[in-house]
């Protein structure tokens, strides 16, 4: 009985560390900017906040993370006491008591390792933590606000729902982006770019660039757009593409590009790799 208890009390504690969460009101907000150095998963929530919660990894993510996803792991002393001629082991949190302080700024998130500031209506949200403390976080946004991430030398960024601006930037880390609409501008400087589009806005052009990886996008086959693809690599289409040629000469310069619209032309979208293929695909 006192192992079914023991048991019962250890998974009521992982599930209250998994489901920490900070929230705060995006009342005047119309764009928030995001700087971090890990994985970073932007879905769409359920109210006009920004809800900020520890990435849920499997087993196969990450085998040695602890549950609330802070790795600063050695804030335990441990004491042995004798009941009854038995050994009872004690826990002590070193933290009570104290604030942790980052050279980023001040964590004004409960806790959670955020600096949240307001400018103008811009929310500015910093992780404090370095990619060695925290594996992974979760942001819960509305659809439609506008988003800027920036996930650092090591972070990758994935993003799901949202009918508004979104910016991406990453070193290492891969892009994929689900069911948007764009504007979007999107870099990496290795990792690859994977965005799916439900539609595409004509508002303003779409920009998607990569230094060395792949670039794969899929649009809705009767989207208006004007095409800017440049890449050393190959690019690959199903959308039938008129290439211009020059009073009857080929193109032989080490990098391609092609100029060209589909649907009569519509809203910019420029593709670049320097070294990566390009695919570009009728969704």
């Amino acid at each position: 009985m006192k192992k079914i208890i023991l048991l019962l009390l250890l998974i009521t504690g992982v599930v209250t560390a998994q489901n920490k969460e900070y929230k705060h009101s995006l009342s005047g907000i119309k764009k928030v900017r995001f700087e971090t150095n890990t994985k970073t998963k932007i879905i769409v929530g359920s109210s006009n906040s920004l809800v900020l919660k520890n990435y849920k990894h499997s087993h196969d993510d990450c085998d040695n993370c602890d549950h609330d996803g802070d790795h600063d792991n050695d804030h335990e002393n441990t004491h042995w006491s004798n009941n009854h001629n038995k050994k009872i082991k004690t826990k002590e949190d070193k933290r009570k008591g104290l604030t942790a302080i980052y050279p980023g700024g001040k964590d004004n998130t409960n806790g959670f390792g955020f600096s949240v500031e307001k400018e103008g209506n811009v929310l500015i949200v910093r992780d404090l933590k370095s990619h060695f403390q925290r594996h992974g976080i979760q942001l819960e946004l509305p659809k439609n606000i506008n988003i800027s991430v920036d996930t650092g030398n090591l972070g990758s960024v994935e993003v799901e729902g949202f009918t508004s601006e979104v910016e991406a930037n990453t070193n290492v880390g891969k892009i994929t982006m689900k069911d948007v609409t764009g504007p979007i501008t999107a870099h990496s400087s290795v990792g690859a770019i994977n965005i799916e589009f439900s539609k595409v806005s004509q508002s303003s052009p779409i920009t998607i660039s990569s230094s060395v990886s792949e670039i794969d996008i899929a649009i809705p086959a009767s989207t208006k757009a004007d095409l800017d693809i440049k890449t050393n690599g190959t690019v690959y289409t199903n959308f039938d593409i008129k290439i211009p040629t020059k009073k009857g000469m080929k193109n032989i310069s080490g990098t391609k590009k092609i100029q060209s619209s589909i649907n009569n032309g519509g809203v910019k979208i420029k593709l670049k790799s320097s070294m990566g293929n390009i695919y570009l695909r009728k969704k």
